[in-house]
């Protein structure tokens, strides 16, 4: 589990508010990262949807660039939200 592939989010929320999509990126990262971790499982595209459904989906992104610019881990959010809506937005 430790050599898993997920991101290193750690849920600050930072990036929320500035997103003019409103997407819950941290709640899509972590469907993401579960689904890394434990397989593909109906639970994870659900919670997924949970939170895509409250504000949007990962697909919804414009790439504006606001939320990487307040990120303190310095994530390539813009390019994560991609591999989590080739994952999850069907």
């Amino acid at each position: 589990i430790l050599s898993a592939d997920t991101i290193p989010c750690t849920k600050c929320r930072y990036c929320v508010p500035g997103c003019p999509m409103h997407i819950s990126i941290p709640d899509l990262f972590t469907a993401w990262n579960s689904e890394q971790l434990y397989g593909k499982n109906a639970r994870y595209q659900t919670y997924y949807e949970k939170y895509a459904n409250a504000g949007n989906p990962a697909s919804a992104c414009i790439a504006c660039g606001q939320c990487e610019r307040v990120c303190p881990q310095h994530l390539s959010i813009i390019h994560l939200l991609e591999k989590v809506s080739e994952s999850f937005d069907r």
